[in-house]
């Protein structure tokens, strides 16, 4: 079961003392680590040999992705099967989904207190659509 997508990050010394290495893991619960992923999600309960990702925000674009196309269970949302990429929303529906106004939201990103973008496009900022429910439960806002 999966309670939780957290990112954690390592960082050392090769054997040789002087060359950095870096990455991140996502941690599913308790002592459960993602291995990898496919028609399920593989998990480890060694994270040793957990899946090792390169940077955090390739790691959070990733949780944003098994969010979307996983459940709680590891197992490919039926609904999502030949999507590639989650369900994206911009200004226009992120204030939409939370039954706010766009000036709000712009308000909330200036204070630092709105989920940060997956990216920001000449257009303007885009997240998934997971990210925004999880911040409408957040705040306790039925819609």
């Amino acid at each position: 079961m999966i309670t939780e997508y957290t990112p954690i990050e390592f960082k050392g010394l090769q054997l040789d003392g002087k060359t950095p290495w870096h990455y991140w893991v996502i941690k599913l619960g308790e002592n459960t680590y993602l291995k990898d992923y496919d028609e399920e999600l593989e998990t480890t309960q060694d994270i040793v040999y957990a899946k090792r990702i390169i940077n955090e925000k390739y790691a959070l674009e990733l949780i944003g992705f098994l969010q979307n196309f996983y459940d709680e269970n590891g197992k490919k949302r039926p609904g999502n099967f030949g999507d590639n990429i989650p369900p994206l929303v911009g200004l226009a529906e992120s204030a939409e989904i939370l039954g706010w106004d766009k000036r709000k939201i712009s308000t909330y990103i200036k204070r630092g207190n709105f989920p940060d973008p997956l990216k920001k496009l000449a257009s303007g900022p885009i997240w998934t659509y997971k990210q925004i429910e999880d911040y409408r439960e957040s705040l306790n806002i039925n819609k």
